[in-house]
């Protein structure tokens, strides 16, 4: 699997953006500097693709989402700095790779295009799930090609198996890939915290870094429902999907990072991929 040079977990919160965090960037400072090194080791990697998903695209309740559009863009303006943009080509080729190996896994995959996007009336706008993470990559040197899924609400190990998914449909192109799972974690550390407090956010997500830096997707199934529940989270879902991606592969984790000072929690973590197990 020479082909998946990196893979990582990103949060996505639009303070990382210096134009729209300003002043707040400072407290973030462990995240904003670990995803600046995650980035610039993704880079160095010299990939053609980035695969990224995020929980924030069009999410359905039946399957995962895949933008079919020839270039993908979007912007911060949404939150008060619109010159603050992304550009993107689209890997149409590892699109179809993907489509293939999800109807042969069985997984319920729903191609964005603009008809779609328009029937249901949804913008083919880069995400901020997807932009933040990304705008650490352009800045690291990134000029690629892109892959843009959503999650969908599916089943934990149905997310895992689209992950397993993605791997072969990688394994089938000739060019150099990165796979980045976009996810905060619990949004209920403080009493503050934009979805209120639960004192069971800080153990959730003790577990679930402690699983993404073992790259252990029994500790991620054995999770508590009820915890899970308490979290408030959005990244559990891209969790199980990077550890698809990186199911049966030798992956060492080469950066971590943690920390929650707005009472959501930013969890970096990136691997090198040195083959299968």
């Amino acid at each position: 699997m020479d082909n998946l040079v990196g893979c990582a977990f990103m949060p996505h919160p639009p303070l990382m953006i210096p134009e729209v965090g300003k002043e707040e960037l400072a407290r973030i400072k462990e995240t904003v500097e670990a995803a600046v090194r995650v980035s610039e080791m993704l880079k160095e990697a010299n990939p053609q693709t980035v695969v990224i998903i995020t929980p924030h695209g069009p999410v359905f309740e039946d399957a995962v989402t895949v933008s079919i559009h020839p270039r993908l863009r979007g912007s911060m303006a949404q939150f008060d700095a619109p010159d603050v943009t992304l550009g993107f080509e689209t890997d149409n080729l590892l699109i179809k790779h993907i489509i293939r190996n999800s109807q042969r896994l069985g997984i319920n995959l729903n191609e964005l295009t603009d008809a779609v996007a328009k029937n249901y009336r949804i913008s083919l706008q880069l995400d901020h799930g997807a932009f933040v993470p990304l705008y650490y990559l352009a800045k690291a040197g990134f000029k690629g090609q892109i892959v843009h899924l959503s999650i969908g609400m599916l089943a934990y190990e149905e997310m895992y198996t689209f992950g397993k998914a993605v791997q072969a449909a990688i394994s089938h192109m000739d060019k150099r890939v990165v796979v980045i799972a976009s996810g905060d974690l619990s949004h209920r550390l403080t009493p503050d915290a934009p979805a209120g407090y639960s004192p069971k956010g800080a153990e959730f997500d003790r577990q679930l870094v402690a699983a993404l830096e073992n790259a252990d997707v029994k500790a991620l199934l054995n999770l508590d429902e009820n915890l899970i529940e308490e979290a408030g989270q959005c990244g559990l879902r891209p969790a199980f999907f990077l550890m698809g991606v990186m199911g049966g592969l030798d992956a060492e984790k080469v950066v971590s990072s943690y920390e929650g000072p707005f009472g959501v929690g930013y969890a970096v973590v990136a691997y090198k991929i040195k083959g299968k197990k």
